[in-house]
């Protein structure tokens, strides 16, 4: 596994084929006779339908049970919130990852299905150039010399630094046993938080949690959340300690080379599902089966919705902007808040950040990543999210920052180079609260530097308040819900192991077994994961 950083404990992103069996347990063959198959539909193909399929069909290659599964995705395209867009619309140039756009080493399915599905990945980011701005001052400056090491120690000690690492390793070491056959299949987000140890963490603040392990609260006002802003939008203060936690692991962050969507669309089409694209379902009624007598569920929205009752329905898209009614249902989801986020992409000529816009003296070097803090001597600054709750009609309930809080972005950084018309360009990615205009990117970057630009509001992640209740996982009989995770910790991988949970909950429910054998052994792991071995892929 790979190690984290000491220095600097920041972010930068933004929340095989194996042998079937681990202890030598072969596939079960299930006695099907004249039963008809269990219908069963997925509404979303992002990280956690699509991937929600492809487990589904691991289940069945090994057990040989009659599934029929059909995908519901009311887009054009497969990935959800992660896509892609190219600079000036030129498909010669690189594409770049508008939405989710990394994932680390530590997210074993992510990594695993890009290698067993031949995908190239891309490694980011010289993480040793960072310049960290509290919208005043440039509060630290750092390259990865032995200078800049000496100024964090001179700022924050090394007890601050080495505690943080340590709680965010033994956080980790915790979400890795998700991976192996010796965690429990949890049938709730608070069973599995307390599985894993983590019931303090969630609820309590980010700065609660790592103060009550000895860091320092200058450190984790500036540090740790320099890396909770450029993640999840929210401030230390504001944020759940696993939240935080989770924000600081960054070290190997990569991409997919083309695109992580490509990930999701090998999840589709190595299901064998079908999949209906700019397909929306609008309702979801609970009823009984005339063919089978068993309860179902029907499907509304339209001509291409097809009238087959369905034994359980997966949803896997976030229920606030999902539009469906529910019918017939005790089902209760509760409101869930999401950030509203301002991606920003634009392409330049300059190499750097204007110093100037930063305080600083022309000529000063200013990092390839601009990380932020709260401004704390600014009694009129806001935090990152929720001053202001707004509604959008058409995805719903979100939260927006006061727009004259300071400092006035969440992260700017350089993400690729590439030549065009003779001349070099840099593609920039900001995240911010609101809208950032010509004008202000010019500010930023220079005048008469800024070529291309692209700009999209994503409802990207939940705000991940403190809390000690989470959505259900099962809504209703035969109604599931992947995005219970998010609440919880929101990434792609998180959405990828919510599936694997669900699907291992739902055939248990239905054929007496998961996604693995039952008989399928730990085979003396313990707690520690193993590259070669990942519950789900292997058994």
């Amino acid at each position: 596994m790979h190690s984290i950083k000491s220095y600097p404990l920041t972010a930068l992103a933004l929340l095989g084929a194996l042998p079937l069996s681990w202890s030598g347990a072969q596939a079960t063959q299930v006695q099907l006779g004249a039963k008809p198959p269990l219908r069963i539909a997925i509404i979303g193909a992002g990280a956690g339908g699509s991937s929600a399929a492809f487990w589904i069909q691991k289940a069945k290659e090994r057990h040989g049970m009659d599934v029929q599964v059909d995908v519901f995705e009311r887009l054009t395209r497969v990935g959800g919130r992660a896509t892609t867009v190219h600079p000036y619309d030129d498909t010669s140039l690189p594409p770049q990852e508008l939405g989710a756009s990394i994932f680390v080493p530590e997210n074993k399915n992510l990594f695993r299905a890009a290698r067993e599905f031949g995908l190239d990945l891309v490694d980011l980011f010289d993480e040793d150039d960072i310049t960290l701005w509290d919208g005043d001052q440039v509060l630290l400056s750092y390259t990865g010399g032995w200078w800049d090491n000496l100024k964090i120690l001179w700022r924050y000690g090394y007890r601050s630094p080495s505690r943080s690492q340590t709680l965010t390793q033994q956080m980790i070491d915790r979400v890795l046993t998700m991976y192996t056959p010796t965690l429990p299949r949890w049938t709730s987000i608070q069973g599995l938080v307390k599985d894993l140890g983590f019931t303090n963490y969630t609820a309590q603040s980010g700065l609660d949690v790592f103060t009550s392990h000895g860091v320092s609260q200058k450190f984790a006002e500036e540090m740790i959340e320099a890396a909770t802003r450029v993640n999840y939008a929210q401030d230390i203060t504001t944020i759940h300690g696993v939240g935080a936690g989770v924000s600081m692991v960054a070290s190997g962050a990569a991409q997919v080379s083309g695109g992580n969507y490509r990930i999701f669309e090998e999840f589709i089409k190595r299901s064998g599902a079908k999949l209906h694209l700019n397909t929306t379902v609008s309702g979801l009624q609970k009823t009984i089966s005339a063919s089978t007598g068993r309860q179902a569920w029907t499907l509304s929205g339209g001509s291409h919705i097809p009238s087959t009752a369905y034994d359980h329905v997966i949803l896997a898209a976030p229920f606030a902007f999902s539009g469906i009614t529910l019918e017939d249902s005790t089902a209760l989801l509760p409101k869930v808040e999401y950030v509203r986020l301002h991606v920003t992409l634009v392409s330049t000529t300059s190499p750097t950040a204007r110093p100037e816009r930063f305080g600083l003296q022309p000529g000063t070097h200013v990092g390839k990543f601009i990380l932020t803090t709260k401004n704390r001597r600014d009694t009129g600054s806001s935090s990152s999210v929720c001053d202001t709750p707004t509604s959008d009609p058409a995805v719903g309930p979100g939260c927006k920052q006061n727009l004259e809080s300071k400092p006035d972005f969440n992260s700017i950084s350089l993400h690729q180079t590439f030549e065009r018309n003779g001349r070099k360009e840099y593609i920039w990615k900001v995240f911010s609260m609101d809208r950032k205009n010509d004008e202000w990117l010019e500010d930023v970057f220079g005048e008469g530097t800024v070529g291309w630009t692209y700009r999209k509001v994503w409802y990207s992640y939940p705000i991940l308040h403190p809390a000690k209740a989470f959505p259900p996982l099962k809504a209703d009989e035969g109604l599931w819900y992947v995005n219970s995770m998010e609440p919880f910790i929101s990434t792609m991988e998180t959405e990828t192991l919510s599936s694997r949970n669900i699907v291992d909950n739902l055939l248990q429910e239905s054929f007496g077994h998961g996604i693995c054998p039952s008989s399928s052994s730990p085979d003396g792991w313990g707690y520690t994961i193993e590259d070669e071995k990942i519950y789900g892929w292997d058994c």
